[in-house]
């Protein structure tokens, strides 16, 4: 009798506890970050790809000095969102290169991004993110950074993690003057950031303008006629503050025009999206991955270098 009453009490508890009447949180937000423990792990369970923006912190002039990191940044979630992935935030301040000579410049070398990410993409493996992401857009030297960590992490842990340079990218896709110009305001809108974005009124001419005569540099102007120039190429820093970036850009006149910019632009920047098959992409890398594990680590065996336990 006493067992049956254990039983009638037990069977309701049980019941509670059983996966079917589990409740987790619909997802609020794609940032990984701001995710609790929970969703992340529910997440895991469906899908394991993140998304993670590579970017600086530069003089671009009047504009905003992270342009080049809110930009990866917005194509990084409306990413996530095709996707229903997840993204992160990433590498704000890499290498910056050319304009190491500003106030508004915050410089790492490339050794110390490339250390960073690899911290990050080895600690996302484990979490069990295997399908990593990492974008730029707009930023030169972002390669010395992003495209040898990718590279090294393959070789060591012999799984093959994606860098995407937009600036690579984008031409493939023919876009018009007037869509590619409206893709910082996009990213910028769906980043939360458009306010950011000056309108034409917050300057000066003066402000807007070099900060005295620029000295020309015949050589390094020499050079690039020559083909012989770029952050991966050549070092050089620009002449003057307002050399980078700053060149009279269009600026909207009120904020209510920045706003519908910002709109237009997010459109642009969700077309350009869908228009990269990344569906098609990650289906990809995923059997990329598979065909490196289990054909090409098992023939070429300890000829391969890296850690051999690492990606099983």
């Amino acid at each position: 009798m006493r067992k049956i009453q254990m039983l009638a009490v037990l069977v309701p508890l049980l019941a509670c506890l059983s996966p079917a009447s589990a409740q987790v949180r619909k997802l609020h937000t794609r940032d990984m970050t701001r995710l609790s423990q929970i969703q992340v792990a529910d997440y895991l369970k469906r899908n394991d790809i993140i998304f993670i923006p590579v970017g600086a912190v530069e003089t671009n002039g009047i504009m905003p000095s992270d342009r080049d990191y809110v930009s990866p940044l917005g194509m990084s979630i409306a990413m996530a969102e095709e996707l229903d992935a997840l993204y992160m935030p990433g590498l704000i301040w890499s290498y910056p290169g050319t304009t190491m000579i500003a106030s508004a410049t915050v410089n790492i070398t490339p050794s110390q991004g490339t250390a960073f990410l690899r911290q990050v993409a080895e600690s996302l493996l484990r979490q069990g993110f295997r399908r990593q992401v990492y974008i730029s857009m707009g930023q030169g030297p972002a390669p010395l950074t992003a495209g040898v960590m990718v590279r090294e992490f393959f070789d060591e842990k012999h799984v093959p993690i994606l860098y995407i340079d937009m600036d690579h990218y984008l031409p493939r896709l023919n876009l018009a003057p007037d869509a590619r110009g409206k893709l910082m305001y996009g990213t910028h809108y769906l980043a939360g950031r458009i306010i950011d974005i000056p309108l034409q009124s917050d300057y000066g001419k003066a402000e807007s303008s070099a900060t005295g005569p620029v000295p020309e540099n015949t050589g390094l102007a020499g050079l690039g006629k020559l083909g012989y120039s770029g952050s991966e190429t050549l070092g050089s820093w620009v002449p003057d503050v307002m050399a980078h970036g700053g060149s009279s850009p269009v600026l909207p006149k009120t904020a209510g025009e920045r706003e519908q910019w910002g709109k237009d632009g997010e459109a642009v920047v969700r077309d350009v999206v869908k228009k990269m098959s990344l569906k098609e992409a990650m289906d990809d890398l995923r059997k990329h991955d598979e065909f490196t594990n289990k054909v090409l680590v098992p023939k070429f065996g300890k000829v391969i270098p890296g850690d051999h336990a690492a990606a099983k």
